[in-house]
């Protein structure tokens, strides 16, 4: 069975769409027919300057197949699987480690020298390894990606919401190591970008009195949080 993925050949030039078999799910893995792949701003960067920029930072090997934060259907799963099952509505946790190293074992997954960002970069010398098991992610029909990176979905997330997951994400891993909780105030810097505005409604979320917002278009601040009393 074939499908399509766009893959980049070569640093400098564009994707190009192939067709490629569909990947079989190893024992720990599952299929997920991609639904849905976040898009964001620093992907072109790390597609065309990373491998300059930061050649310390493993990337795809070529021809790479790029996009995190994808959302989708199981299709298959693999039989060491037992709490995801066909039909399952998903979401898949870019970030995926060894975990069975030290720091994994803390519960502390960042600081593995094999934890990578699917479909993206990696942040250890060990993440080639990861990209060499799960070279498949968002920008194709199907990938695999490790049982313990899937999320299951309520019905009432969407596909499009879900492949925000990754943002909100981000936001609400810094707002807890900042300490936030009721009775706070907190200041969120660029309020009006995806990230922004998904910390200000956790940070809201998680108790805070007051948000203050600071962006630097006044209009779509005011757009943004119209509904809201800015100080």
């Amino acid at each position: 069975m074939l499908m399509k993925a766009a893959r980049l050949h070569q640093v400098g030039t564009d994707f190009s769409v192939d067709e490629i078999a569909v990947p079989e799910p190893r024992p720990n893995d599952v299929l997920v027919k991609v639904k849905t792949c976040g898009v964001i701003p620093n992907m072109k960067n790390v597609i065309a300057h990373y491998a300059e920029w930061f050649p310390f930072l493993p990337l795809p090997p070529l021809p790479a197949i790029y996009g995190l934060d994808a959302a989708g259907e199981v299709v298959a799963v693999g039989d060491q699987v037992r709490e995801i099952a066909v039909g399952d509505r998903v979401y898949v946790n870019p970030g995926v480690s060894c975990g069975t190293c030290h720091a994994c074992r803390c519960g502390q997954p960042i600081n593995c020298e094999a934890y990578t960002f699917l479909g993206y970069f990696g942040f250890g010398p060990k993440s080639t390894e990861v990209f060499q098991s799960y070279p498949y992610a968002g920008f194709a029909e199907f990938m695999t990606a490790p049982a313990s990176s899937i999320v299951k979905l309520h019905d009432s997330i969407s596909y499009e919401a879900a492949a925000r997951f990754g943002y909100l994400g981000t936001a609400y891993s810094a707002l807890r190591k900042a300490g936030t909780r009721a009775g706070q105030s907190v200041l969120i810097s660029g309020a009006t970008g995806t990230l922004g505005l998904g910390a200000v409604m956790l940070a809201l979320g998680m108790g805070a009195t007051k948000v203050f917002a600071v962006a630097r278009n006044v209009e779509l601040l005011r757009a943004r949080f119209k509904s809201l009393s800015c100080g």
